[in-house]
């Protein structure tokens, strides 16, 4: 009638190997992502960097038109991205 409070030590080695390989596999498919987003980040960064050299002025018109580029242009594109996908994966089920 007595149940232990810990769980048997096999099933908890076979869990956590289980969960290793999986993490493992998905950072392989995730790297080159990650590295595509700091990649962008860094662009920007890089930019304003260089524009900083030159003046407040050049300094503050880079930073205004990266933020109106990613807030006009990039995340429409990115969200029209998802939205196909979505409908897609949609019309595919049915």
């Amino acid at each position: 009638m007595e149940q232990p409070l810990l769980p048997n030590t096999e099933e908890r080695t076979w869990a956590s190997t289980t969960l290793v390989e999986e993490l493992k596999k998905v950072s392989c498919m995730a790297a080159p992502m990650v590295v595509v987003v700091l990649s962008l980040n860094l662009l920007q960064v890089v930019s304003l960097m260089m524009a900083g050299h030159l003046g407040e002025l050049s300094l503050s018109a880079v930073s205004i038109g990266g933020s109106f580029a990613t807030v006009t242009g990039f995340s429409l594109l990115v969200s029209l991205v998802f939205s196909n996908l979505f409908l897609v994966h949609a019309f595919s089920i049915c």
